[in-house]
């Protein structure tokens, strides 16, 4: 129950960062009006990513601030991921390869992969980010992935305008 209720607690963190902070959603994808730091850190991600080296993404973790399905600050989510298989990379990469959107969040600003967020619904879905999606997930979890009551709810990566790696969610909570 202990990892349930912080991962509950890093959602309710990130909710209420989420809500009531200004979203701006990016017209297109990738590095468009990134700031240097954050397209570093996007670009180490995808290129662990396209090479398959979790060992790559430990220099971007800082464990003190990170948040991921293992929690928020708690243990090696490398080590997680790896233990996990290829599909936590790929998810990654098919992530930063889609819209992105930006927000003042608690801890400063965010981009956010992908652009989808609370108020979202499955028809605002673009063609782009659906052919990415379904690289990484079937039709059933692309639909999911989008519910009634809480819109958009995962996978989705977020990079601090410092280029701080905040957190990578892969599945959303029960």
């Amino acid at each position: 129950m202990k990892p349930f209720a912080a991962w509950l607690g890093a959602l309710a963190v990130l909710t209420v960062a989420a809500t009531g902070c200004g979203s701006e959603k990016a017209a297109s994808p990738g590095t468009k009006g990134l700031p240097a730091p954050v397209e570093e850190t996007r670009s180490a991600i995808l290129a662990a990513a396209e090479s398959g080296e979790y060992d790559d993404l430990r220099a971007l973790v800082e464990p003190k601030v990170f948040l991921s399905d293992f929690g928020f600050g708690t243990g090696d989510p490398v080590q997680g991921w790896q233990g996990l298989g290829a599909k936590p990379l790929q998810t990654m990469g098919a992530l930063v390869g889609m819209s992105h959107s930006v927000r003042e969040t608690n801890e400063g600003t965010l981009y956010q992969w992908p652009s989808y967020d609370p108020d979202s619904v499955a028809g605002d879905l673009s063609a782009e980010d659906r052919e990415l999606f379904l690289t990484i997930m079937s039709e059933d979890e692309l639909a999911n992935a989008f519910n009634p009551d809480y819109g958009y709810t995962a996978p989705r990566l977020g990079i601090l305008s410092d280029g701080t790696w905040w957190f990578f969610i892969r599945e959303a909570g029960p």
